[in-house]
């Protein structure tokens, strides 16, 4: 009996030390596991609250409050494993414990502890990012994605030569330059032909080009159109290619090539604004800036107010009693407000590069 007794406890204790080293090479397993699910998590919670960041924002601005930003410049997850193992073995009568032990438990207890770090974005260097042109290569890179060149043309650029783009029409009676919507219009099909390409140019006073290329016999008519509107003529060699150079600016007398004007960032901030649409009860109560009728650039775009929160949303947030959001369905209103957001988040690296603004680091409780 003591012998079966004694062989009995050494499987006991044989089959614990065995958890123990299972448990522990499981350790080495679960951390980059964790890694792999954290840093999605992570990510995604970080991109929902800086579009609802972004947007309360641009909220805040229509109804004339004011409004600061908070740039996260710092994710530390803090992860921690408990291990436990547990014997029970009995001793004497066997009547007095049998059927009441658990030879074996044991258990893996996973903690993580995020700490996150704001940093407040101000200082000179983002309100001249934010108020500044948009740069001419930052709108070649939209162009030359070959998707949406109609759109990114009309949102960035407020004029071309002489065909004006305005961010709000004036007055009621004011229409579009139509001539500036069908240059759009033949930048975009040209482009999609591969007739117009737009391209860096060697010298330095000159940063780009407008290349046309290949364009005869089936696109002249659409090339001598489109040069109309810039009020460049038609060279009399029709196979020759036509380098068309582009400038940062207003078109001058002496300029043979294509002078674009562009917006800035808080423009495009101010276009969305104008596109909210302001509850009835707001309205009534005049706690709401008014804007003018929107131009090309805010055709179409639109965030919506609701009383109950939206089934269907790219994004929302609550303000005074409603829910605004873009529709998830609304993708030219999403496309608007992801461009918006890429050229915010430029300006807001530039303010908070300076690092003169404190740091706000929140640990989160478990």
């Amino acid at each position: 009996m003591r012998r079966y007794r004694s062989k009995n406890r050494w499987i006991l204790v044989s089959t614990a030390v065995c958890l123990v080293l299972w448990v522990l090479s499981g350790c080495s397993t679960v951390g980059p596991k964790s890694i792999s699910m954290g840093r999605a998590n992570y990510n995604q919670a970080i991109n929902k609250t800086e579009d609802e960041q972004m947007l309360l924002a641009i909220i805040e601005g229509r109804y004339g409050g004011s409004f600061s930003m908070l740039a996260v410049s710092g994710v530390a997850a803090n992860v921690r494993f408990k291990a436990n193992v547990g014997i029970e073995a009995g001793f004497g009568n066997k009547q007095d414990y049998l059927g009441n032990l658990v030879p074996i438990t044991g258990g893996l207890a996973y903690e993580e502890n995020p700490t996150i770090t704001y940093l407040p974005v101000q200082g000179t260097q983002y309100l001249r990012q934010l108020m500044s042109p948009i740069p001419l290569d930052i709108i070649v890179l939209f162009i030359r994605t070959g998707t949406n060149l109609n759109a990114y043309l009309s949102m960035l650029a407020d004029r071309i030569n002489d065909m004006q783009n305005p961010d709000f029409l004036a007055a009621t009676s004011t229409k579009p330059d139509d001539r500036f919507q069908r240059f759009v219009e033949l930048n975009t099909e040209l482009s999609q032909a591969g007739v117009i390409q737009w391209v860096a140019d060697p010298r330095d006073d000159v940063p780009f080009d407008i290349l046309i290329t290949g364009y005869t016999p089936g696109y002249s008519e659409k090339v001598r159109e489109y040069l109309s509107l810039l009020e460049i003529k038609m060279p009399a060699d029709k196979s020759s290619d036509i380098v068309l150079p582009v400038y940062l600016g207003v078109k001058g007398q002496e300029l043979d090539g294509v002078a674009i004007s562009t917006r800035s960032t808080f423009d495009l901030i101010e276009i969305l604004r104008a596109a909210i649409e302001i509850p009835q009860e707001h309205a009534a109560a005049g706690i709401a800036i008014d804007y003018p009728t929107p131009g090309l650039a805010g055709k179409n775009i639109r965030i919506q107010a609701t009383k109950s929160k939206p089934k269907r949303a790219a994004v929302a947030v609550k303000h005074r009693g409603y829910w605004f959001y873009i529709d998830d369905s609304d993708l030219r209103t999403k496309l608007f407000y992801q461009m918006v957001r890429t050229l915010w988040s430029v300006s807001i690296a530039a303010g908070t590069g300076q690092k003169t603004a404190p740091v706000l680091t929140i640990p989160v409780s478990r």
